[in-house]
């Protein structure tokens, strides 16, 4: 997946998340930062600055897998999108 689609599956999310209000967002933030910031808040870890997006999500992929005690053999930026999408129940 490009960054462009993983932009939009992460705004959907974050738009998904308002709908279910556990986020509100804020005059002049985006969906897809507010989506990031409540991911990373939600599993206690620290949002990285000034990294790609695809390192960002290869850090909370790996994260959450430590934390829960799970291993996966392929855990790509990509999956951890789907894995939020899945959870939150976004098309």
């Amino acid at each position: 997946m490009n960054e462009t689609n993983r932009l939009q599956k992460i705004r959907n999310l974050g738009v998904r998340l308002q709908e279910l209000e556990l986020v509100s967002l804020t005059p002049g933030k985006s969906y897809t930062g507010a989506a990031l910031n409540f991911l990373f808040a939600d599993h206690e870890l620290v949002r990285p600055t000034g990294l790609p997006l695809e390192h960002t999500l290869k850090t909370l992929g790996a994260a959450i897998a430590e934390k829960r005690k799970v291993r996966f053999s392929n855990l790509d930026a990509d999956a951890v999108i789907d894995f939020f999408c899945r959870l939150y129940r976004v098309h």
